[in-house]
């Protein structure tokens, strides 16, 4: 099989290259190679099969043979040539004696058996992401060492075409599936009731997959009792349908309490159609709580082959949740009220004890709203103690401005949160038109309801959910709302805590600027940065010139005053962006970002000249003023690291004393 020349060759792998990101379907993709392919060389009797690891099978995206295409098709890796060029890594080419060459070493080829045989890995990244293979049926010796490294640059290229194919179809199938799980969750939270139940995940899964038909089946006793089909089953179908254990693939299913996969109904002596003669595979999946079956989630489809492993998988989660709906549901008969709120409280419990950064903390609770209940337009307004108004902290499906500028006054009651603050109680408004005291944040809401957060009988905030839709929520929406606010508020105060002592321990607890500690952090991530973008950082060491002869005069609580006075001065002098900290005893430094050595000197002369003119009143001294020098050192002139930049400011601070005091001087 002479292949093509150079030229060729490489316009071929050009065009590979340029499948890259035109599509995100696999399947297309290697459509796609492989119609590249056919331009250049005979594919009459080729095929490309993709590897899936996680499951240990092949599955065969285009087959040809003799100019025919077969339908895809998988199997589970076995002893074939496909699966021996995917474990050793490396081509293979036999040109003759096919059965022989086989046999010597030790695999069984399926299918026809071909006279000439070349297959070889298409590896990316060391994993082999599938085989590409040229057949020959007529002839032996149709392939040689060229086409053998032929094929070999073309499979290279494929692979990192199909491996970044691959990894993005994963993720947009991943991102899908959990919206879909997602969505499943949320529909059977709204309902404890076995029908609705029923239906909401036979909607969910027919959205999902369209060409596929469901069937429901409860237990009862021995029997299984049908509860629920779908659309796409015929009339002829009993809607009262009841089978026995190990009748048909659902009766199989439940007899052995395991998943049952049927590609091809017709092979298959259990397969019985009541009516429905229409299917071509179908998957059987129990339905358990714990060890117990509870019933069959029964799959059909008018396509052979259409359960792939993932396919399968997929599936399994939902009967997972449609197990725990259905558990749910007979708890529903003994208690349902308690049964939501503890399982709910659970989940909420789980998703807010992870961590107690307040941004993240209420972070999660949106999330929490959003994935167990799916309401996007929420909110998270905080307790303003200083002011008495609630404001919006943290929030999803608002415009920014809305956020930002919010801020109800509690005591005058406007709005229903600030209500809700101003009692101390949940509050449901269905139709928000109708509540006098609502305030308008987005246009297109139509109903309400805002729970308190209490923590030690004291209001910290208002949880906030609205919905584009009149009477959107429940009463178990409501009360289940007020149990997660229970949880959420006591999470919230723990991480305000958290942050409160946090702060405390990066700050000066006499000047309530940052502290050494603090310094030394941000020092670091500034010169982190600094290297990262091949910036200035700038570091001034100031020093209150005679502080101990201050002391000794007018005491320590005016050194104290002092202090305090030069460390609000300093504050006031630079940039939001610089960071000022009290270094130890009268030190102070000060950290200048993205600043260079001539620009730092202009700013220390500011501040020398801002503190010399700076005065605090003693009493009985009148007002009484000091001075400071102040060493400055630049990266990377100066220094390279955080402990060179110390010592060269230092060594600069020293000489400013040594000249005299009340100066500025740098080391470059």
């Amino acid at each position: 099989m002479r292949m093509v020349d150079e030229k060729q060759r490489l316009q071929l792998l050009g065009r590979i290259d340029r499948i890259l990101g035109s599509s995100f379907n696999l399947s297309k993709v290697i459509r796609m190679i492989y119609k590249e392919i056919s331009k250049v060389m005979d594919t009459s009797n080729f095929y490309i099969a993709i590897y899936n690891p996680k499951n240990n099978t092949i599955k065969f995206e285009i087959y040809t043979i003799e100019g025919k295409e077969i339908e895809p098709s998988f199997r589970p890796l076995s002893g074939g040539l496909t699966e021996y060029v995917i474990k050793t890594k490396k081509p293979l080419l036999i040109n003759k004696d096919l059965q022989k060459q086989c046999k010597k070493i030790g695999i069984v080829p399926h299918g026809k058996n071909a006279y000439s045989w070349l297959g070889v890995p298409m590896i990316y990244k060391g994993n082999v992401e599938g085989v590409m293979t040229v057949q020959d049926y007529k002839k032996e010796n149709a392939y040689d060492w060229e086409d053998e490294l032929f094929l070999t640059n073309i499979a290279a290229k494929a692979a990192v075409v199909i491996a970044n194919t691959r990894l993005v179809e994963e993720e947009m199938r991943r991102a899908k599936e959990l919206a879909m799980l997602n969505k499943i969750v949320h529909r059977l939270t709204r309902s404890l009731n076995l029908d609705e139940i029923c239906e909401s995940v036979t909607e969910s899964i027919l959205e999902y997959f369209k060409k596929f038909n469901v069937a429901i089946f409860w237990k009862e006793g021995d029997n299984l009792v049908l509860k629920k089909l779908s659309r796409g089953f015929k009339d002829e179908v009993p809607r009262d349908l009841r089978m026995q254990f190990g009748q048909g693939i659902v009766g199989s299913s439940a007899q052995a309490e395991e998943v049952v996969i049927v590609n091809d109904v017709s092979a298959d002596k259990r397969y019985i159609s009541f009516g429905q003669t229409s299917t071509k595979s179908e998957v059987a999946i129990p339905l358990k709580i714990g060890k117990k079956l509870c019933g069959i989630l029964d799959i059909q489809c008018n396509e052979p082959n259409a359960f792939d492993p993932d396919t399968v998988r997929v599936l399994e989660l939902i009967a997972d949740r449609l197990s725990v709906a259905f558990h749910n549901a007979k708890l529903y008969e003994e208690a349902v009220a308690r049964s939501r709120e503890l399982s709910v409280s659970f989940t909420i419990a789980q998703s807010l004890i992870s961590t107690l950064e307040l941004d993240d903390v209420l972070n999660r609770i949106l999330d929490v709203i959003r994935t167990n209940f799916g309401y996007e337009n929420c909110a998270i307004l905080l307790v303003d103690k200083k002011s008495n108004e609630l404001y919006v902290r943290a929030s999803s499906g608002y415009p920014e401005y809305v956020s930002k500028n919010i801020r109800l006054n509690i005591s005058k009651k406007e709005g229903i949160t600030s209500y809700v603050a101003a009692t101390g109680k949940p509050y449901y408004a269905p139709d928000v038109s109708k509540t006098p005291f609502y305030v308008m944040g987005k246009k297109t809401i139509k109903s309400e309801a805002a729970v308190p957060l209490i923590v030690r009988e004291s209001v910290i905030g208002v949880l906030d959910i609205e919905s584009e839709k009149l009477n959107a929520f429940t009463e178990q929406d409501i009360r289940m709302f007020t149990v997660f606010a229970s949880q959420a508020a006591i999470a919230i105060e723990n991480a305000r805590l958290y942050n409160e002592t946090k702060e405390m321990s990066l700050t000066d607890a006499l000047t309530r600027i940052a502290n050494r500690r603090h310094f030394d952090l941000i020092l670091e991530n500034e010169l982190k940065r600094g290297r990262g973008y091949a910036r200035y950082v700038s570091l001034a060491m100031i020093d209150l010139d005679h502080f101990k002869d201050f002391n000794d005069r007018f005491g320590h609580q005016a050194g104290d005053q002092l202090l305090i006075s030069i460390a609000s001065k300093l504050k006031s002098t630079v940039r939001d962006t610089d960071l000022v900290a009290r270094y130890g005893g009268e030190e102070f430094v000060i950290i200048f970002p993205e600043t260079p050595n001539n620009a730092a000197i202009r700013v220390c002369e500011r501040i020398r000249t801002a503190i010399e003119n700076n005065y605090i009143n003693l009493n009985k001294f009148g007002k009484i003023g000091t001075t400071v020098s102040i060493g400055l050192a630049t990266y990377p002139q100066s220094a390279q690291n955080a402990q060179e930049l110390i010592q060269k400011a230092d060594l600069a601070l020293y000489r400013a004393k040594k000249l005299g005091r009340n100066r500025v001087e740098t080391i470059s």
